[in-house]
This record gives structure tokens, sequence and C-alpha cells, in this order.
């Protein structure tokens, strides 16, 4: 009799929950820190996003959203952080010039010290790669792209000829697996296959021995549900979404332990992004949705003695820590506008 009610209950379990594999999980303890450094700047006219340091943390690009009407529009501006100077390099009247329905910056790239390349998108399938010299404020190229092109190409660039060292994986499927996993070390990547008639569990790809190892057995609906993935000494954490819920995990030694739990939107639009990492430490940011919505990001920390949230700089739209980890780029929440502080990343308890 227990056996058969056991069996009614089990059948009347929503399925997401069912096949979920953190949803038993308990949340480890976590701790908090805070951003202790002094303010450098605040940029409190405008509604600015997307910070980035230049490689040698002696500029900030950023992009200023400017609404005409009903056309948005974007600037693109630098900060000189030794005379703490803005200097424009793409103003609103010449952004209007690369929209259809509008333009906005879609990244931003360092291809060096002092060059910068914006990619612009016109708010329908096409957009321009303008690569500028911050120093000097000029120009150099305009290049038309269209997002497809710039997809192959990404493809391409992220997928080595690792075919030999994985021979029972597909080539289409590891090809398709590289581009949307995680490398986590040299010839080392954390991926979800992703595709037809493969399963969706998440794997651990070590080129070098030629070895893969299963880390978390996933339900196949739960399909691009690795939404980030970073490695530090023998811990790997993962960042998972589906549905409405996302879950930060911890897989050591063949166990898994769960980190974090949020709420999310879109699950497909939420992200992870490291921002530095040392040998002891690794930073990085949770944005919970769509870049287009205002939405709710986390800043963490990640050591040996486990996982902490940076408490004080909420709520955000994006960051950006320079590479050595001493300073932070910050587009945070004024009303209805984002300010921009740049401020030194001294972490505190």
């Amino acid at each position: 009799m227990r056996h058969w009610v056991w069996v009614v209950i089990a059948a009347l379990l929503p399925v997401p929950v069912w096949a979920n594999p953190f949803v038993s999980l308990p949340v480890m303890p976590s701790g908090e820190v805070s951003v202790a450094g002094k303010s450098i700047t605040v940029l409190d006219d405008g509604d600015y996003v997307l910070p980035l340091f230049s490689p040698d943390s002696r500029h900030l690009a950023f992009s200023r959203v400017i609404h005409e009407g009903t056309v948005e529009l974007n600037e693109i501006l630098v900060l000189d952080l030794k005379t703490l100077k803005v200097k424009t390099l793409l103003d609103s009247r010449s952004s209007r010039e690369f929209a259809v329905y509008k333009s906005f910056v879609s990244g931003f790239v360092w291809t060096s010290a002092t060059t910068l390349k914006a990619s612009i998108s016109d708010g329908d399938v096409n957009g321009v790669d303008l690569l500028f010299d911050a120093v000097a404020g000029s120009l150099i190229e305009k290049k038309p792209i269209s997002f497809d092109d710039e997809t192959a190409r990404k493809k391409a660039a992220s997928a080595p000829d690792l075919a030999a060292a994985f021979p029972a994986i597909p080539p289409l499927v590891l090809e398709n697996a590289l581009f949307n996993g995680y490398k986590i070390g040299e010839m080392k990547f954390i991926v979800q296959k992703n595709y037809w008639q493969q399963d969706n569990h998440v794997w651990y790809l070590d080129a070098e021995r030629k070895a893969t190892v299963k880390l978390v057995e996933i339900p196949d609906t739960w399909i691009y549900s690795l939404r980030g993935a970073f490695a530090l000494d023998k811990d790997f954490v993962l960042f998972m979404a589906y549905q409405r819920e996302a879950y930060l995990v911890r897989y050591r030694d063949g166990r898994l332990d769960l980190l974090y739990r949020f709420p999310v939107k879109y699950y497909q639009q939420t992200a992870m992004r490291v921002e530095y990492a040392t040998g002891n430490q690794v930073a990085f940011q949770i944005s919970t949705g769509p870049s287009y919505e205002r939405r709710e990001n986390y800043f963490f920390v990640y050591d040996r003695k486990g996982l902490k949230k940076v408490r004080d700089i909420v709520p955000f739209y994006d960051l950006d820590a320079n590479n050595s980890g001493k300073l932070l780029g910050v587009s945070s929440w004024n009303g209805d506008k984002r300010n921009l502080v740049v401020k030194e990343l001294k972490l505190s308890r």
C-alpha cells in the first residue's frame, strides 16, 4: 500500500520539479563583502552603460543612451583615468547614421591598449564595426557587418580542431558544444552539447588527457541551461538556469553543492561573466535577464573558503573590473537612468 501511495505522489509531481537536479540540494552558507575602495569619479549627467577598461587600465570605454523622440541612439565615450577627462568618439548625430529602428552598441572590444572596436546594431539585422583611436579620438575604420556573419566568425574562432581528442563526439556536435561552452583552462572546457538526438548533460572536456567527465545529469528539456562556468583549483563552478529559476552550483570531487539560487525571467538570457581571476580568487557577475529590461544583477567573489556576495553596489546594470582587479567601473541605477561610477576595488568583510 505504501509503495502504491508513493507512485501516485510521484506521478502527480510537476515534471520540472521531479526532473530538476538541483531542487533537493540544500543551499550552502555564503558570506558578504563590500567594496571598500574610494570613488575615483562619478558621471551622473546621463544614462551610461557597458563600461570596459582598456588592457593597460588607462582608459574606460562606455556608452551613453540617448532618446530622440521615439528613436534610441548611443554615444560612444572614453574616460582617461589619469586626467579624468571624457572624450566623445561618436556623438548621437553620427549614431543616427547607423539606425534603422534604433542604433545601439552591442559590444566593445579593446584590440590594443588604445584601439577600441565598437559593434553597432541598427536595430534590425545588420550593423557596423567602428574602430577608434581612443587617444586621438578619431575614427580609424568603418566596416559593415552582418550578425549572421559575425556569429559564424565567432563560432570558427571558438572551435579549435579537437575532434581527435574526443572521437566519441560527432564533429558537428563538438563544434556546437565548444561554441556555446566555456573554456576553463588550457585545452579544458565545460560544455553542453545542445544538439539534436544528443544528451543535454554538462560535461568537462580535457583535450590534453583526452578525457570526458559528466558533471551534471540534465533532463532533455534543459537545453542551453548552462549559462556560465569557471574553475578554481579542483572546483568547477557552474551557472545553470531553466524556466524561472537559476542555480550557482559547485562540482567538487564528484559531488554537487548548491551555492546560490536566483529567480529569473528568461533563463536563456541570463549569463555569468568572470571579471577577474587570480590563483586564489575569482570575481564574477551574474545577469538575471535581458539587457533591454531592468534587471537585478549580482556581483560575487569565490575563493577557497566559498562564495561571498558583494553587497554595496546593487542595484547595478553592468560592471567591469580591470585586469589587475584593482578598479571597478559600475553602471548603477539611479531612478530610471544609470550613473557611471569608477571605484577602487578593495574587498572588505
